[in-house]
């Protein structure tokens, strides 16, 4: 194909390459199809790329324009290329091994890879794109695509800050034999060098409690008891609800053993595959579909999720057993006199990861400007929290955008430390690139750069 001119640009955040290459000739604009692989070679750079759309313009005086527009063969994984999933991952696995399953191949994995509990990642509707995203986005990465074609995931900051001055860079770019423009910008404002990281949210769990009515329970079908009685009482909890403590208006409460028995109800659909059981199961003893028949029920974690095979309207009866923490309640004959009176009991309990690592804070310097907690139930390691932490931390510093237009700069990449010398700016400086862009017009090839640096002290 004979072609006049074209440009590519990737920014940090956009997970693939995009571009146009404009033809001369109208036969190789007629031969290509939407989705047809195009290899593009520029400067001696090499992009594996596919057509993403192409338009032809005229303007009724000067020759026919004709684009093709192009973009990363990932596109594939992406809407609307892509075929929309709906996964649980209801065991133990990797993050990496998760994400190249939703993509169906191997991913340039540039990020702490750490184990995602079972049952914490679940997808609905979603491209396999999307997956990766929510799986980097946690631990502070990005997903981009290299010029080869091949999808990685890599932290939003390979290099962290302070470590700038120190680390070497990936490219020197000197006024002598580069540096064409450059305009400085504005500074950030949002400071943040100090955040909470948690790999749970608060308000999730389970803690109810209830009289034993069981006719075979603890109180044989009792629900109402004489002053200087004993009243029996259950206790259900989720699998990350730690129960604190319980105590009582009057009286003592004192522990029994724990009560393991089944209880049968029905559950709802509401045209998903979800629906919620009433307290926290161990197992599942028997399934019984009233009607529509949604296929096999699977217990997430939490022992309260159940999920179909299927999605509609439609009920189950469902056989499960439980396993309840037990206390019995005496209580005194008489209270201010009163031999009939009410009790009150108070449980409190604290709902988060018990096989994790809690929370953690990061914080750099004085820590004198906190950021919003992040909770994320896939942060199940202290690794994998520190990776998010620094991330937010990093781009809470005093940086600076810069724009940077330089002869052609082969193999730079979002990510990337450069180290720049220009006479005119007044001193050298050190900066991390957040977007790329190469233009081609006949001969002349031409890279722009968006960079943040640390702002220059005043």
């Amino acid at each position: 194909m004979s072609v006049i001119s074209a440009s590519l640009a990737m920014a940090e955040g956009d997970y693939a390459w995009t571009g146009t290459m404009e033809l001369a000739d109208p036969a190789s604009f007629q031969r290509i199809r939407i989705d047809d692989p195009v290899t593009l070679e520029l400067g001696g750079e090499t992009f594996q790329m596919m057509v993403d759309n192409k338009t032809l313009s005229r303007d009724g005086v000067s020759r026919p324009r004709l684009v093709v527009s192009l973009i990363s063969l990932t596109a594939r994984f992406a809407a609307p290329r892509a075929t929309s999933m709906e996964r649980m991952w209801n065991s133990p696995v990797s993050a990496r091994a998760a994400a190249e399953e939703a993509v169906g191949e191997s991913i340039q994995w540039d990020l702490v890879d750490w184990t995602i509990p079972g049952g914490r990642l679940a997808v609905y509707d979603a491209a396999p794109l999307d997956v990766v995203r929510t799986i980097a986005e946690a631990a502070g990465g990005v997903v981009e695509t290299t010029p080869g074609g091949t999808l990685r995931v890599r932290h939003r900051f390979p290099t962290a800050v302070p470590q700038w001055v120190s680390a070497t860079p990936d490219h020197i770019l000197t006024d002598a034999t580069d540096n064409l423009s450059c305009r400085e910008s504005h500074r950030a404002r949002y400071r943040v060098n100090r955040v909470t990281v948690r790999g749970w949210l608060p308000s999730g769990g389970h803690l109810s409690a209830e009289v034993d009515r069981r006719e075979e329970g603890l109180n044989r079908g009792c629900t109402s008891f004489h002053s200087c009685g004993t009243a029996h009482l259950l206790v259900n909890s989720g699998p990350e609800t730690a129960i604190q403590g319980i105590t009582t208006s009057t009286g003592a409460v004192l522990a029994n053993a724990d009560q393991s028995f089944t209880v049968t109800e029905d559950v709802t659909f509401d045209g998903s595959n979800t629906a919620t059981l009433s307290q926290p199961a161990q197992s599942i003893q028997s399934v019984i579909w009233l009607g529509n028949d949604l296929g096999a029920l699977t217990l997430a974690s939490d022992g309260m999720t159940v999920t179909s095979t299927n999605s509609s309207v439609a009920i189950a009866r469902v056989t499960f057993t439980v396993l309840t923490r037990s206390w019995r309640l005496s209580v005194p004959s008489r209270v201010a006199g009163l031999d009939s009176f009410p009790v009150q009991v108070r449980i409190t309990g604290q709902s988060g990861d018990l096989v994790g690592d809690g929370e953690i804070v990061c914080q750099r310097g004085d820590g004198a400007h906190p950021g919003e907690d992040i909770s994320d139930p896939l942060l199940a390691t202290t690794e994998v929290k520190l990776s998010r932490g620094r991330a937010e931390i990093d781009a809470g510093e005093d940086l600076q955008e810069v724009s940077l237009t330089c002869v052609h700069r082969p193999g730079i990449m979002p990510g990337q430390i450069i180290e720049v010398h220009d006479a005119l700016m007044g001193r050298s400086w050190r900066g991390k690139v957040t977007g790329v862009a190469h233009e081609a017009a006949g001969p002349r090839i031409t890279t722009s750069l968006e960079v943040v640096r640390v702002a220059p002290s005043s």
